[in-house]
């Protein structure tokens, strides 16, 4: 800041060193005034500005996005679904898992891990609408709200997404990743942290009984479906 001062203070002297600002002068005098010593200060407020608000923007995506997947993380996507939800539209809660993501990275490392999750984001992203709710929540699960979607259409999208993904290695060799889908269909009388634990248990019942597949909760089956038995957590569609 007084680097800026003694510039601006600078200029006044070399402008009065050329006019003389003992008499009156034509406009073009003021006007090449105001540019000559003022227009440095506006520049520099003009780039502080501009910098800051690129800083706040940089700090948004931090606190609101995921860095490896560019999706919503954890925080973000719970904060967007209540969101949502409080507009009493009907909607659908998919939570998604990679399967066998542990041996991948043992077998073929980290950095192969890490493009079969951007590999997922960039699937997720072509299936979905630009206003659905999509969000990376930890490790290899992934989270979607899609707002007002019927039954018909939440089955659609998770036989889409359980659908074999090919992941290019090195040396032109290739993997095939699955994803497994636990939906649950949202109800006003449901909170989301409920929808979350009904959409895990589909999630469990779909990696239990063979991976790479959807599965639908059904809140009005049984008492003993919600025991966690596999013949009843969950409708497969």
């Amino acid at each position: 800041m007084l680097s800026l001062v003694g510039l601006v203070a600078l200029l006044n002297l070399l402008f009065s060193v050329v006019y003389d600002p003992h008499q009156l002068h034509e406009a073009r005098y003021y006007i090449s005034h105001a540019v000559i010593v003022g227009g440095p200060l506006i520049a520099f407020f003009l780039t502080v500005t501009v910098f800051q608000i690129e800083l706040q923007r940089k700090l948004w995506r931090l606190a609101r996005k995921d860095g490896l997947t560019a999706l919503d993380n954890r925080r973000a996507f719970f904060d967007e679904t209540s969101k949502r939800r409080a507009s009493k539209c009907e909607g659908v809660l998919l939570m998604l898992d990679a399967d066998n993501f542990k041996d991948i990275n043992d077998t073929h490392g980290h950095q192969i891990g890490d493009r079969c999750l951007k590999r997922i984001a960039q699937q997720l992203r072509r299936n979905l609408r630009s206003h659905d709710v999509v969000g990376r929540i930890g490790g290899e699960e992934f989270a979607i709200y899609v707002q007002g979607a019927t039954l018909q259409e939440a089955r659609a999208i998770g036989h889409r997404l359980a659908e074999p993904l090919r992941i290019n290695l090195d040396a032109g060799a290739h993997i095939e990743l699955t994803l497994s889908v636990g939906a649950v269909i949202d109800r006003p009388h449901l909170s989301l942290d409920e929808m979350c634990n009904y959409a895990d248990k589909a999630l469990y019942w779909a990696k239990s009984n063979g991976r790479a597949q959807l599965a639908i909760w059904d809140e009005s089956m049984s008492p003993i479906a919600q025991s966690g038995n596999p013949d009843g957590t969950a409708a497969l569609h």
